[in-house]
Parts: structure tokens; C-alpha cells; sequence
């Protein structure tokens, strides 16, 4: 299942608007969580006030050395410093590697953690991490290209509104749709994400749509639904940072940041195939947030996964599962499908480049 894309820092930010989760959860109240971990900040805002336990589970010992720095921030600093540590609005603009050297040499981290940010840092000069990773780096390269064939202005005038029907008016009726289309015919497509990103790990896509359909279709649905200055996507995609701070994810609010640094939640970080992980049955869990890695899936594995997870599921368990140009045909033997029970809630997300299916374990 190892993919060379997975063996090194991907992700600082993230690619997924994990409000889903947080709302699911707020609900649901899950006293143990497993996720897989990402940069920390899909997986971190998990926690809730009933929680006991999350388990964060990822191939690369990088990105969990990044999620205990986040859970570190969270825990020990406040609201206003963890933004400036991460470089978050309205904190991005400015240099702050002065007042970051400070905060970082305050944390205290395990040993290993301590000494690779202590080498990143040295090597770009405190200056924030929240766009190093391999997939923020990407989108600076593709908003720069965005810049030059759609103009500033147009994006300028797209991130303007605050309402999402004067916002709809404006795409349907004067957004340079024939130039948009370029874009997407030039950029959505396998050959590029390959050389700027996945270095030959593409997904093997199963959807019906082209490529360029299923970007067209995303990014409509998203244009119609969400104001562009709210998703911190389509800030990515258009400034290659966040903008605007109405655009920073779920992570960076200050609820998500009290409801953290007050929980006594045992945090556990596992460096293993996720799969191997959950199939030896170690611990049970009442909620799993699998991201988009079944993406990645193929054969056997692509139809037993859900199968062979259900010695760590409690009994009603609850799996979410994000699908990018690829459906898995697994087996939901023992499970209910209840994803239009969170049909609002999907219809708002705020990247709409997955597919989620949600499951409920029944047995």
C-alpha cells in the first residue's frame, strides 16, 4: 500500500475541510477517535469534549512530527499566538519569525520532534510552515498560473462578495468562463498533477467524468455554494495562500482551540499502514475518519478494507471515507450507509472535491 507520495512532509495545511467531521462529531459525541493524521489539522479538531482518546495514524513519521508540534500549540499557547505561530490571518503578512523563534523555543516536544523543527526552522529562518508542505507548495504554482490567464482583477473581483447569491450572479452571468475552462483543461489533469505533486502516484480514477469534467463540476458546485473568500481551497487555488480570514479552516478558530487546550483527551501517534493498524484489533473506536486513502486502493484490498477494519470498530461505529476521481467497490457487508443522513452538511463542504461516503458498523 506504500506509495513514494506518502514518504515525506505533504501536507502542512491540509486539502480537507474537516467541518464535516467537527459537526458530525458535535452530535455524535465519540469518546474515542481514530484518524488518519495528515498535517494534525484535519484530525486534531476531532476532539471533543467527550472524547477519551484519538488515535492519529500516518505512513510518515513527518506529518505526525507535525501533528504533536500542533497539538503542542494548542495545548500551551494562546488563541492569538497559535495564529501567529502558523502564520494564519491576520497574522500571514507580517514577519513574525522573531515572536515564532520565541514561541517555538518555549514548547516542550519530544526529542525528535524538538530537533527536526529545530533544523527546519534554522533553514527558512522561522518563517511559518503552514505552506511547506508538498501540496501548499503546489497550489502556489497553480495560482500563479490562475493569475496570469484569468487576470487579477477577475479574482480580485470573484473573493469580493459576501453574498453567496451576488457571488452566484457574478460567475453565472460575467466570470471569463471560456478562460476558466483553459485554466481547467490546462491544469485538471493527470499529467500535471503527476509532475508538479504525485510523482507518478496518481490515483487510478474510476469516475465517469473526465478529468476535466470532475474539476469543472467541483469547482461550479463550489462557486455556487460557498463564498470564495470562506474556503481556504479557493484561497489555495487563487493567492496560493490564505487571503482572507474568513478563509482560515476549522482549526484556527478559537472555539476549536478551547475546546482543545481543555480537553484531557489522550493523544496516541502511530507511525503504520492504517489498514494493518485497524485490523489487528487493538483498540476500538466509535468514530474513524479515513481521509481520502482508499483512494489509493486497488484489488483485493479495494474490496476488503471495510472488512477487515471491523475488529476496531465499536458496535455503531461510524466511518467516514473521502473519495477523490476514484470509487472504491468495497464490501459494506455490516454496514449502513448513511450518507444523505449528513446531506446539509456535505452540501457546504468547503472543497467539494471528494465524494464522502459515511457508514454506520451495525455489528
Amino acid at each position: 500500500m506504500a506509495q513514494k507520495y506518502f514518504n515525506s512532509l505533504n501536507y502542512t495545511l491540509g486539502n480537507e475541510d474537516t467541518t464535516l467531521e467537527v459537526e458530525m462529531i458535535k452530535k455524535l459525541k465519540p469518546q474515542s477517535i481514530f484518524s488518519v493524521c495528515g498535517s494534525g489539522g484535519r484530525s486534531l479538531p476531532l476532539i471533543n469534549e467527550k472524547t477519551k482518546t484519538i488515535t492519529l495514524c500516518d505512513l510518515s513519521k513527518y506529518q505526525l512530527a507535525l501533528a504533536e508540534l500542533r497539538h503542542v500549540t494548542y495545548k500551551k499557547l494562546s488563541h492569538q499566538d497559535f495564529l501567529v505561530f502558523w502564520g494564519y490571518c491576520p497574522f500571514g503578512e507580517t514577519d513574525y519569525s522573531r515572536k515564532r523563534k520565541e514561541l517555538f523555543h518555549s514548547l516542550e516536544l519530544a526529542a525528535d520532534t524538538k530537533k527536526f523543527f529545530e533544523e527546519l526552522f534554522l533553514e527558512i529562518d522561522y518563517q511559518s510552515v503552514l505552506y511547506l508542505g508538498k501540496w501548499e507548495k503546489t497550489f502556489k504554482v497553480l495560482a500563479s498560473i490562475c493569475k496570469v490567464l484569468l487576470g487579477q482583477k477577475v479574482i480580485d473581483k470573484l473573493f469580493s462578495f459576501h453574498s453567496i447569491e451576488d457571488q452566484k450572479r457574478y460567475y453565472e452571468t460575467e466570470f471569463p468562463q471560456a478562460k476558466w475552462k483553459l485554466v481547467l483543461f490546462l491544469l485538471g489533469n493527470k499529467s500535471v498533477f503527476n509532475a508538479l505533486l504525485y510523482k507518478g502516484d496518481f490515483i487510478k480514477k474510476n469516475d465517469p467524468q473526465t478529468h476535466f469534467q470532475y474539476y469543472f463540476s467541483a469547482f461550479d458546485r463550489l462557486f455556487t455554494t460557498v463564498l470564495a473568500r470562506e474556503s481556504f481551497f479557493l484561497n489555495l487555488c487563487f493567492f496560493g495562500k490564505i487571503r482572507f480570514h474568513e478563509g482560515n479552516p476549522i482549526e484556527s478558530s478559537s472555539e476549536t482551540h478551547e475546546r482543545i487546550k481543555n480537553s484531557d483527551a489522550q493523544v496516541s501517534f502511530y507511525s503504520s499502514d492504517m489498514i494493518q493498524y485497524l485490523s489487528s484489533g487493538k483498540n476500538k473506536y466509535d468514530f474513524l475518519s479515513l481521509s481520502d486513502v482508499p483512494s489509493y486502493f486497488g484489488g483485493d484490498l479495494e474490496k476488503s478494507f471495510l472488512q477487515q477494519i471491523k475488529s476496531s470498530l465499536n458496535p455503531g461505529a461510524i466511518v467516514v471515507i473521502r473519495y477523490y476521481l476514484r470509487i472504491c467497490d468495497t464490501d459494506i457487508n455490516g454496514y449502513k450507509d448513511v450518507t444523505n443522513d449528513y446531506a446539509d452538511l456535505l452540501r457546504h463542504e468547503k472543497v467539494q472535491m471528494y465524494k464522502v461516503n459515511i457508514y454506520q458498523f451495525k455489528s
